[in-house]
């Protein structure tokens, strides 16, 4: 019924009033819901992004412990089972998604049962090298991928356990293993992919095993197949990715939805490998197309997630909302509070003025961060103005489009819009636009030492960082590059390196020219000693006597002290070749015994020695050289007490030892006592105790002979020195597996 003014005529201020108000109404609330809709979706945008982040780090930390663990299989010195497990141990329970850790090591036929006897030796009596799902018969089974070369074996490993996951399993016999080794050791870097059952007891959800190669020697001038060449093992890790999605999870607040890990995209097929649903905490979805498991009107959201070269899809899914949903409670009160006509327009305008109000904070903000941006580049172009970097950029056809801070004598406007061909020599160009090239054709940044002519005869090196410049949808339209001058440092390494050739060779002409004049350097020694000889025998008097035997030992002194320089030279100028001959040591022994047991007796010590029925392989005049300067080192040392001399049996090898009770060494001494002219606790000044020569003859003897020599000492209470020979027979029973008499005992 339409109202009536004052004078009788019909109002539509009421009505219009009324529709304006239910239009504004109207139209407030279904835009509120749409923001409050896009709102939430945001946040689980931004929740999921976050999960994302945390389960890259989490995944991060774990690719971290390979990379510190690596440090610990790159020496000369394998790595042992206790000192293995001392390591990893107490780091797992800080991965509590992480399965094991286990050191894969490069092995050949060959050596197979020399590693099956070391480690059933260490306390692994059931070690045995298998493929996966062998019984196990003592003897290695052989995968296709690797009967015609080297195999990979599960050597260490925590916590330890059988089956495919098991020490002694051959890793190359597990499915696409070799592919990912293979591309690991070409690579370098980490690689991942899907680990095989079993699990272990409690366990849900799929695994991923992450491979990280170790090299005997650097690699970082190598390709691929000189760095596969070069691979002593892999450190590796297997972890529960539905442990880890957990973990995540637990680090997200109000994540709404269930995670999924796909194998592939989310639209084409992907298969669930592991899965966090809060709704459905106990099914099974593993291998499930996701395609089924989506329900209708279910929003998703999918990430990349990258593995270790490996990329799979991290993907949530949203349940839909429900129309009268919490999230849409404001715009539902709007509506009920709009259909009392000015109590909705009051709203309205008041929340108009709040916009207004959020608008001009937003725009103040947006200036106060544009006013941040301009001084962070001037002090980024202040730092860059008084530095040794130049900084530009070059688009596709690799012309410059930008440049700052040049460093070759041009100013910066000269580059733009030419390229290294209009600037610098061919042979610069070429090699500059090859590394450009390389990051823009692969997407991936490279690092390289570059050298370009400044001038004629003036050469400057640079450090070239190149990254990859990427447009609006991903694609690479250009690079960006930072050139480090590096020219100073590069010849100051390079005057380093040949004074360092030029005193190894110095060094070298020194042991050739020793080596060749030792008759002409003996001989008179010989003539001394031969007058000497006459000169006593027409003595009588006791003064002269007494002088003629100082002379004498002054001559002796002498003339051991030159023999042994002489041994050194002709040991590094590579004259001494040996020869191997199988023999048996105590025949060696034998002779040291009747030759030092009258000077041990002199000094008022016992030398005793253990009788033995080994046969070795070496050379026996090396082999003796060296007993026989460990026992002269025992006795010129040890002032009183036992010295013992004797072999025992050990994998494979016959273990010659020298014990003496003498002061021991200090253990930061250990490594020093086998360098040249080192005398541990000895004066330097003091000859009496020779030139600090006879372990470096040891330690060099070995060294041509391929044996391994070693040394345990305590402080006070003596030393051991030991010889590693290889044993290949025994003439009557087999040896013992400690010495029949210690030196405690003794």
């Amino acid at each position: 019924m339409p109202l009536l003014d004052r004078r009788g005529r019909v109002s539509f201020a009421v009505p219009v009033l009324v529709a304006a108000g239910l239009t504004l109404t109207l139209g407030a609330f279904f835009q509120m819901r749409a923001a409050n809709r896009e709102a939430e979706r945001t946040q689980h945008e931004r929740q999921f992004a976050q999960f994302h982040d945390a389960l890259t780090e989490r995944i991060g930390s774990h690719t971290l412990l390979l990379r510190t663990l690596r440090s610990a299989f790159s020496g000369t010195r394998p790595a042992t089972r206790d000192g293995f497990a001392a390591a990893v141990r107490p780091i797992m329970p800080l991965y509590p998604g992480l399965w094991s850790v286990a050191w894969v090591s490069r092995v050949s036929l060959a050596e197979v049962p020399a590693l099956e006897a070391a480690m059933r030796a260490a306390g692994r009596r059931d070690f045995t090298v298998q493929n996966a799902g062998e019984t196990g018969d003592g003897g290695p089974g052989m995968a296709p991928a690797a009967s015609q070369g080297d195999l990979f074996v599960n050597t260490l490993m925590e916590p330890e356990r059988g089956g495919a996951f098991g020490q002694g399993i051959n890793i190359l016999s597990l499915p696409n293993r070799a592919e990912v080794l293979a591309r690991a050791c070409a690579s370098g870097e980490l690689t991942a992919t899907e680990a095989l059952p079993p699990r272990p007891r409690g366990e849900s959800g799929r695994s991923i095993v992450l491979y990280l190669p170790v090299y005997r020697y650097p690699v970082d001038e190598m390709d691929g197949a000189d760095r596969c060449a070069e691979v002593s093992g892999y450190v590796s890790s297997v972890f529960g990715i539905a442990r880890l999605l957990e973990e995540a999870g637990n680090r997200v607040n109000g994540l709404h939805g269930a995670v999924f890990l796909l194998d592939g995209p989310a639209g084409d097929g992907g298969r669930v490998l592991a899965s966090r649903d809060l709704a459905v905490p106990s099914a099974n979805q593993e291998g499930v197309p996701f395609g089924e498991l989506r329900k209708d009107g279910e929003a998703v959201l999918e990430r990349d997630l990258v593995i270790g070269g490996r990329r799979w899809t991290l993907a949530l899914a949203i349940p839909p909302e429900p129309r009268l949903a919490p999230v849409d409670y404001p715009a539902w009160i709007v509506l009920v509070m709009g259909l009392l006509l000015t109590g909705a327009l009051a709203g309205y305008t008041r929340r108009e003025a709040q916009a207004k109000r959020f608008l001009v904070t937003e725009a103040r903000a947006r200036a106060a961060m544009a006013r941040a941006l301009r001084e962070s580049e001037e002090r980024f172009r202040m730092a860059l103005r008084h530095s040794r970097v130049a900084v530009f950029s070059l688009d596709r056809n690799l012309r410059y489009m930008w440049m700052y801070n040049p460093q070759t004598g041009r100013a910066a406007e000269t580059f733009i819009g030419r390229t290294n061909a209009d600037i610098h020599a061919p042979d610069d160009a070429a090699r500059l636009d090859a590394v450009k090239r390389a990051v823009l054709d692969t997407g991936t940044g490279s690092r390289q030492e570059v050298r370009v002519g400044a001038a004629p005869g003036v050469e400057q090196v640079f450090d070239l960082i190149v990254e990859p410049l990427r447009d609006e949808a991903g694609g690479v339209s250009g690079v960006i590059c930072a050139a480090i001058d590096i020219s100073d440092g590069v010849r100051i390494r390079e005057a380093l390196a040949e004074a360092h050739a030029e005193a190894e060779r110095a060094n070298r002409a020194k042991s050739r020219f020793l080596a060749a004049a030792s008759h002409d350097l003996r001989q008179p020694f010989q003539a001394m000693s031969l007058f000497h000889h006459i000169l006593t025998a027409r003595l009588s008097d006791a003064k002269q006597m007494e002088v003629a035997g100082k002379l004498g030992e002054a001559i002796a002194a002498g003339n051991t002290l030159l023999n042994t320089l002489l041994d050194t030279s002709a040991l590094e100028a590579g004259n001494v070749k040996p020869r191997p001959t199988v023999f048996p040591f105590q025949d060696i022994a034998d002779r040291l015994n009747r030759e030092f047991a009258e000077q041990a007796s002199g000094k008022g010590m016992v030398l005793r020695m253990v009788p033995t029925s080994a046969y070795v392989l070496s050379d026996p005049v090396l082999l003796e050289r060296m007993v026989r300067n460990l026992l002269v080192n025992a006795l010129r040392y040890a002032e009183a007490g036992t010295i013992l001399l004797g072999c025992r049996r050990r994998d494979g090898h016959a273990l010659i030892e020298v014990w003496d009770t003498g002061p021991g060494i200090p253990a930061d001494q250990l490594k020093l006592i086998f360098d040249d002219f080192y005398r541990c606790g000895t004066d330097q000044r003091d000859s009496g105790r020779g030139l600090g020569l006879g372990l470096s003859i040891v330690r060099r003897t070995a060294q041509i002979l391929g044996h391994q020599v070693d040394v345990r000492s305590r402080v006070g209470k003596g030393t051991v020195f030991s010889i590693s020979v290889v044993m290949v027979g025994d003439r009557h029973n087999p040896l013992p597996e400690e010495p029949t008499t210690s030196v405690a005992s003794a």
